[in-house]
């Protein structure tokens, strides 16, 4: 459940104690980018859940292939146009429904420009949840202008927070897939805690790095029945970035335009053998800062993000 220095989700989804940032304006609402936005960086989150693998829940490994934008510039267009590129694979947003229930993705938010993948191909997306920012630009949100040898560093300790829901419909069983969730690998039935290591660019073409070495954990689960008979399951994850400065630098050089970490633990899987409901994510910044060198005129040396950016990603048992 949310502490005392978080927002509950329930108060977030009201509006409440929640600010949205000029830079989530201007992908939202592609008409007033241009009159809010003339300068600065670039960041967003993203947050996928799904199907694969017999399990329901959350694994950053499957691929969309290339299927999206395959340059900066085309991707920020596609934004603009109400087209964001994202990790859906065989599901219908429209609909909230899947075309493929053996394998299923649904990627909500702000997907890092190009690909979220250190060694994915341009226009293809991988299935993770994550944050990404960019070098300073003279043309935000356009995919042109980044300033030659600027840098952009998150700096470390920068802490993401996702709330897990799960719903299981009523039957004998119902309890069994409640106490067998797995985040990790590991019974989810306790408290639970690891790290991640730094991910860097192999072949990416804009992409700096994939994930910042930090530590995770979960609080342990709440279970608890309702009226229906239905079973509900809570949970908290905590992302903390530990990079050190100079793995969390993004460099201008190139064609090097983005930093990005992922913030989830490696897998969460719930099983479907007795059925499933539905599975959802709601993650947000709670707290990052990203310090720019070579910023242009007139920005700010740093940018500081504070609950911002709530995203939720949510499939149903729904066969469209």
């Amino acid at each position: 459940m949310p502490n005392a220095t978080q927002p509950s989700r329930r108060a977030l989804l009201r509006g409440v104690s929640w600010t949205a940032p000029t830079a989530a304006v201007a992908i939202a609402t592609p008409a007033l980018a241009a009159s809010q936005v003339k300068a600065g960086a670039e960041y967003g989150l993203f947050v996928t859940t799904g199907m694969n693998g017999g399990t329901v829940g959350y694994n950053g490994t499957d691929n969309t292939g290339t299927i999206h934008p395959t340059s900066p510039t085309a991707y920020f267009s596609a934004v603009k146009a109400g087209n964001n590129p994202d990790s859906d694979i065989n599901w219908n947003d429209a609909s909230q429904c899947y075309t493929n229930s053996g394998l299923f993705r649904n990627g909500e938010g702000s997907f890092t420009p190009v690909t979220n993948s250190a060694s994915g191909a341009n226009g293809a997306y991988a299935t993770s949840s994550g944050f990404w920012w960019s070098v300073p630009t003279t043309s935000a949100y356009t995919g042109t202008g980044y300033v030659a040898g600027s840098t952009a560093t998150l700096q470390p300790g920068a802490t993401f927070i996702t709330e897990v829901e799960v719903i299981i419909p009523a039957g004998p069983n119902a309890m069994w897939t409640a106490q067998n969730i797995r985040i990790a690998g590991q019974l989810w039935n306790k408290a639970l805690s690891s790290t991640r290591t730094t991910v860097n660019r192999t072949t990416a073409t804009h992409l700096a790095f994939q994930t910042l070495a930090g530590s995770w954990s979960i609080t342990a689960p709440t279970i608890t029945t309702l009226a229906d008979g239905s079973v509900r399951v809570t949970g908290t994850i905590t992302y903390k970035t530990t990079a050190t400065q100079t793995a969390s630098k993004v460099i201008q050089s190139g064609t090097i335009y983005y930093g990005q970490t992922e913030i989830m633990p490696a897998t969460i899987q719930v099983s479907p053998s007795y059925g499933w409901t539905s599975f959802s994510l709601t993650s947000y910044v709670q707290s990052a800062t990203i310090s720019y060198t070579g910023q242009p005129a007139g920005m700010a040396s740093s940018t500081t993000l504070t609950n911002q950016l709530i995203t939720t990603s949510t499939v149903y048992n729904k066969a469209c």
